[in-house]
């Protein structure tokens, strides 16, 4: 949702509730003069709230705004912890007003009392601003003492509304800001002197990141050292493999005096110790343990073999924290563990076919490209540092007249001769916008990505070059129009449709995940049509190589984000088929799965794991959807055994003409209507001038 439209129902929705409900009443209630009356007003502010809530539940049929995508990027193992002194009745207060909240309900124990040593107080007099509406977040604050208002300036109106109930002393507000910066939705004024406690997002992501990471170390390494029969798990798996394994172990804590696996039963569960001790006993050696287990240490591995019977039984000797893996979960993820250990080559689909086309245009680099060779023709699109030009080669005489104007700029190399009338996007991008954000290296890496992947289904590059202000980058127009465009238009697509542009988004991860990146941005927005009504994925602003384990930074358009990336558990290739299962659902719906005007709210239902199925969904992409929109990355369909084969062998896709549409011999569902290479029509209007701040900075990377 555009944040225009975002406010103008919230600010219709304000409207009708000081009509129907505050217009010259006290708001202490005091009006109201018996039962009968209070049961009418009840009545009225739930229809409101009704009315309110169906309009949050799906986009407006008009909208047109695109969704931005987020991103906040904290340096994990460079966080240093710090300990702000408080009482115990503070840190308990603090405790009870964060542990219900959507963004600390995964936190363990050690993780919540490292995030309340984290807070800081913070002081304010009365009529003092703890937050101002419009402005980045960056602090989360529990309220020790005093009484807050909360305000917002409606569009055309000079004055501020209240709205809510007033913060009072145990809430907690501003949560949003410790995933990423965003502009504030209210103005949150001290209604008298307050003391505050806060945390800033570099603080609880850097907390909450260094535990994940130390945990998911801890689990790697416990299970490298175990030993099934004569061979350790880590000398014959690869170091991918054992960690995902990694991701299918879950958590239990046993009672002291429990008997965790009792002896003559059938298993199917391995275990490893995190902590506390167990005992193993056998029938024929009495009540004598044959040995204390404690931690770092395991039992029942034999259960990911085979289901026998246990041989011994295990008993808690205090209270056990354990991790545990059932053997239906390893096969999901790995396949038959026998076959692994005997060193078999599993039989999955890597092959990557390439374009023929694509690949010469890589290998057959012969001439260059500079600015001057380029004729701007108009702008296609805007982003948050920089735009996409359509621009034009000139014609030889164009050049030659140019004479050594802007000599000195850098060669851009390029695949074809400089044949006039030949049309390309130029994306430009703000050095300065680059450097003001610290975000260099990611630019950079957006760049050797590009240079990397050569596929039919992704938009090709050809180059990149700079000036003072700018890098530019060349690359394949693409002139049909953004999905998103087509898909608001037809408010949803019939499930032929979706499965044809969902089928070349797979063949594009497959060549993706095959070199080990992660897309990590997709949506309707960045899925644009060719010519020919063939689908790119376009802007690799937010893809990263992966080579092995987790990586952690936030980002993502947030009705895509994935549950592991909302909780800053660390995320690999897993995230993308998320995202994929969303994309499909709002292709076929019109709207994304857990959509909301606020973006808390959507990120509530992510994690909630309620899923509610379209009933005009057939029972094959209903339980597509399912098995993409997994809360546990070790279930989840494409991130288990099979990697993307495993989404294109399910029954959705049955029938489905693989080969074809690689060949692009396959129909689409949409052609573009195009008078020419210099038709934009299929894209929104901007006039042509500087739509971003771009200033001379002292950054000139190699190109």
């Amino acid at each position: 949702m555009g944040a225009a439209s975002s406010t103008e129902s919230h600010n219709a929705t304000v409207q009708q509730f000081r009509q129907t409900v505050l217009e010259g009443k006290p708001l202490d209630a005091s009006d109201i003069k018996d039962l009968e009356e209070a049961k009418n007003e009840i009545k009225k502010l739930r229809e409101l709230a009704s009315s309110a809530l169906n309009e949050n539940t799906k986009p407006k049929t008009d909208e047109k705004v695109k969704r931005a995508a987020v991103m906040d990027k904290v340096s994990v193992k460079d966080y240093v912890t710090k300990v702000i002194p408080k009482a115990e009745n503070v840190k308990k207060m603090i405790y009870n007003a964060i542990k219900g909240n959507t963004l600390f309900k995964a936190c363990c124990e050690e993780e919540l009392l490292n995030i309340i040593d984290a807070f800081e107080s913070a002081d304010f007099k009365k009529g003092d601003v703890v937050i101002k509406q419009g402005d980045e977040g960056e602090h989360f604050y529990v309220v020790e003492e005093g009484t807050l208002d909360i305000t917002v300036q409606m569009d055309n109106e000079s004055s501020e509304m209240h709205v809510g109930v007033p913060y009072m002393p145990g809430a907690a507000f501003g949560e949003l800001a410790l995933m990423y910066g965003s502009p504030r939705a209210a103005t949150i004024r001290a209604k008298e002197d307050c003391k505050l406690w806060c945390i800033d997002r570099k603080a609880f992501r850097g907390i909450t990141g260094q535990h994940k990471l130390k945990q998911a170390e801890k689990q790697v390494e416990f299970l490298s050292r175990v030993k099934i029969g004569d061979k350790v798990l880590g000398d014959v798996l690869k170091s991918s493999d054992i960690h995902a394994m990694s991701l299918a172990l879950q958590k239990d804590i046993f009672r002291k005096g429990h008997v965790i696996v009792r002896e003559g039963e059938r298993g199917d569960i391995f275990y490893l110790i995190e902590s506390g001790s167990v005992d193993v006993l056998k029938k024929d050696h009495g009540d004598r343990p044959l040995t204390t287990l404690t931690t770092g240490q395991f039992f029942g591995e034999r259960a990911l073999l085979t289901e026998d019977v246990r041989n011994a039984t295990c008993l808690a000797t205090s209270e056990v924290q354990c991790l545990y893996l059932m053997r239906e979960d390893f096969n999901l993820m790995l396949g038959d563990l026998q076959d692994l250990l005997d060193g078999k080559v599993r039989n999955e689909d890597e092959s990557e076919v390439k374009s023929k086309d694509s690949q010469e245009a890589k290998d057959g680099v012969e001439d260059k490209i500079e600015l001057k060779d380029l004729n701007i023709l108009g702008t296609l699109g805007i982003g948050a540092f920089g735009q996409v030009k359509l621009v034009q080669m000139k014609s030889q005489t164009e050049v030659a007249k140019d004479g050594e104007a802007d000599e000195g700029k850098e060669k851009l190399e390029e695949s074809t001769s400089k044949t006039p009338q030949k049309t390309y996007a130029l994306k430009m991008l703000s050095k300065s916008s680059i450097v003001d954000n610290g975000l260099q290296d990611h630019v950079l890496t957006e760049r050797k990505i590009m240079e990397e992947v050569s596929h039919p289904f992704i938009l090709e590059y050809f180059g990149a070059m700079q000036d003072d202000k700018h890098i530019y980058f060349l690359l394949e127009v693409l002139l049909g129009g953004e999905l998103f465009k087509f898909l608001r238009a037809e408010t949803q697509f019939p499930e032929s449709w979706s499965r044809h542009y969902s089928a070349s988004v797979l063949l594009a991860f497959r060549h993706l995940h095959s070199k080990k990146i992660a897309y990590r941005d997709l949506k309707p927005e960045n899925l644009v049509l060719d010519k020919n009504g063939f689908l790119k994925l376009v802007d690799f602003g937010l893809a990263k190589k992966i080579e092995s384990g987790k990586t952690w930074t936030l980002c993502g358009t947030p009705d895509y984000l994935a549950p592991e990336v909302i909780l800053n558990e660390g995320h690999d290739i897993g995230v993308d088929y998320w995202a994929l299962g969303v994309l499909i659902y709002e292709m076929t719906s019109g709207a994304p799965p857990f959509y909301s005007d606020d973006p808390m709210e959507v990120y509530e239902k992510i994690l909630s794991g309620h899923l509610s199925i379209p009933s005009h969904f057939s029972r094959g992409l209903g339980d597509l959807i399912k098995r993409l929109l997994r809360t546990y990355q070790s279930k989840r369909l494409g991130r288990t055994k099979g990697g993307v084969s495993s989404v294109m062998k399910h029954k959705w896709y049955v029938g489905f003409d693989w080969k074809a549409l690689l060949e692009k011999s396959l129909a689409p569902p949409i052609l573009p209507s195009l008078r020419g290479d210099l038709d934009t029509s299929n894209f929104d209007v901007y006039d042509d001038g500087e739509h971003f701040e771009a200033r001379v900075v002292d950054w000139n990377p190699e190109l």
